[in-house]
């Protein structure tokens, strides 16, 4: 569990095997770089049990490699770091039989220092953000059922069970090159963004989250919603990133005094410089 950085981001995040699979294959991290932007990132790794945790972990490093060194945090860095990783992935597994085919989900959050964030992501790890007690989903997943649902193929109650629920449409590293999707997020103080692997979101319903969500502060919300997912069986890893958007920073009463004196210094040199352009003329 991570706790919250000096201005009061916080922020919580577990993975764990869940009930049935032999490894965790999933990976999360939660980046500060020394400009005080914020990076947040889940990725869920596919191509057998070496494969998909080198996958997911080498995302993961590959990102905070490039958030470190960032000028500056934007959509378009966010989307060319997700592509570099992309590369690195698909790199490794090209020199190693071994690794062939392994690939990786990612859903990441960026947030630069004056608070504007953006939201990438590939395959079926969702983002979500909690805003007035209501929560909205701010990825769309790349599967097979998803698309059969926007298409009115499924209804959501056969998309559940449907056979081919866990086929995703897109990922990190097993191609050259993979499109990224992303956008911009506007936060507002005492937001809370949720990000997870389908290991989560595939067994726990939308409205249990909102619920855990609303009810519960963020280290409080991961340990429940994992146990929730593992009370259903755990049938996949299971990983959950969640953060409270901090209010913009107050700033102290000795602050304050001190930019009032210094507001009252620079009126009166202004009304002495006055008087004495008044006596000269």
């Amino acid at each position: 569990m991570a706790a919250a950085d000096p201005r009061r981001w916080t922020v919580a995040a577990s993975s764990v095997t869940g009930r049935v699979r032999p490894q965790n294959e999933d990976r999360c991290g939660t980046f500060e770089n020394a400009s005080g932007a914020q990076l947040f990132a889940v990725a869920d790794g596919m191509g057998g049990h070496r494969g998909g945790a080198t996958a997911s972990q080498l995302v993961l490093d590959s990102l905070a490699e490039a958030f470190t060194q960032a000028p500056e945090v934007t959509g378009e860095w966010l989307v060319e770091a997700v592509q570099d990783a992309n590369r690195q992935v698909y790199d490794r597994a090209s020199r190693a039989p071994g690794l062939r085919g392994m690939g990786t989900t990612l859903v990441a959050v960026a947030v630069d220092p004056a608070g504007q964030a953006w939201v990438a992501h590939v395959g079926d790890s969702r983002a979500y953000r909690l805003h007035a007690a209501q929560l909205v989903p701010l990825t769309e997943d790349h599967s097979v059922v998803a698309e059969m649902l926007r298409r009115g193929l499924l209804t959501p109650e056969e998309a559940k069970v449907h056979p081919r629920r866990n086929e995703i449409l897109r990922s990190v590293g097993v191609a050259p090159s993979v499109e990224v999707d992303v956008c911009a997020l506007e936060l507002n103080a005492g937001d809370r963004l949720l990000l997870c692997s389908d290991g989560l979101s595939g067994v726990v319903s939308d409205a249990e989250l909102e619920h855990l969500l609303a009810d519960h502060a963020p280290a409080e919300t991961v340990e429940r919603a994992i146990e929730s997912a593992n009370d259903r069986g755990g049938p996949d890893n299971i990983t959950a990133v969640v953060v409270e958007v901090p209010a913009p920073t107050v700033p102290s009463r000795a602050g304050r005094s001190v930019v009032a004196l210094v507001c009252l210094l620079l009126l009166v040199g202004a009304l002495l410089q006055f008087a004495s352009v008044l006596m000269g003329s």
